[in-house]
């Protein structure tokens, strides 16, 4: 039998060693430190796993092909187009620090989303020129998830959408509106909207 080679299989072995050295810590900086290392490494582990193993899925029950993403009804992930054109899309997590190093993870995630979107039958829009409202739901409690607009790292939200839903995510083709409601639920929403319908109401206002 032909063994199947897994390029991260040393990244695994490496998660394994700083989860026992945080579980061993009882210094606050150095948990900061490897707890950082360690989102870090998951987040990139994942990114090489999907890689490696999206080749191996197969369809499974009724012919849907198997998720490579969590389910979306445990992660509460999912991707909807409304009657009026807008594209919505929930994210269980909130944006990044742009201060922090940026593993790709959200830019990866949404990608397969959407990926998965169609795969299941769903049909997506194409915006000439599209608003992108980003709104992160956060716990106001929790200053250090809230960041600053200037320092979130929106950009990776943009980058998965280019080329999927408009063709580029210069400022002829996308306004950007950051938005934050301190409900404590911990998700972000991303509607892609027609332009001239936000435009529109903006004028007559």
């Amino acid at each position: 039998m032909k063994m199947i080679d897994l390029p991260f299989d040393k990244d695994l072995a490496k998660l394994t060693q700083l989860s026992e050295q945080m579980k061993q810590s009882d210094d606050a900086r150095e948990c900061s430190r490897l707890a950082d290392e360690l989102l870090c490494k998951m987040e990139s582990t994942t990114l090489s796993a999907r890689r490696c193993l999206r080749d191996f899925l197969c369809p499974g029950k009724r012919a849907h092909w198997q998720h490579i993403l969590p389910y979306p009804s445990a992660e509460r992930c999912s991707v909807e187009v409304t009657r009026n054109g807008w594209t919505r899309i929930r994210l269980n997590t909130l944006l990044q620090s742009n201060r922090q190093y940026v593993t790709g993870y959200i830019e990866s995630t949404l990608l397969q989303m959407l990926h998965e979107h169609r795969l299941g039958g769903g049909n997506l829009p194409w915006y000439e020129r599209a608003f992108v409202v980003i709104t992160e739901h956060t716990d106001k409690r929790r200053s250090d998830r809230t960041f600053d607009p200037d320092n979130k790292e929106w950009k990776c939200v943009l980058n998965a959408l280019k080329g999927v839903l408009f063709e580029d995510d210069n400022s002829q083709t996308v306004s950007l509106i950051l938005d934050s409601v301190p409900d404590g639920k911990g998700f972000t929403e991303v509607a892609v909207v027609p332009y001239f319908e936000v435009h529109k109401s903006w004028i007559a206002r």
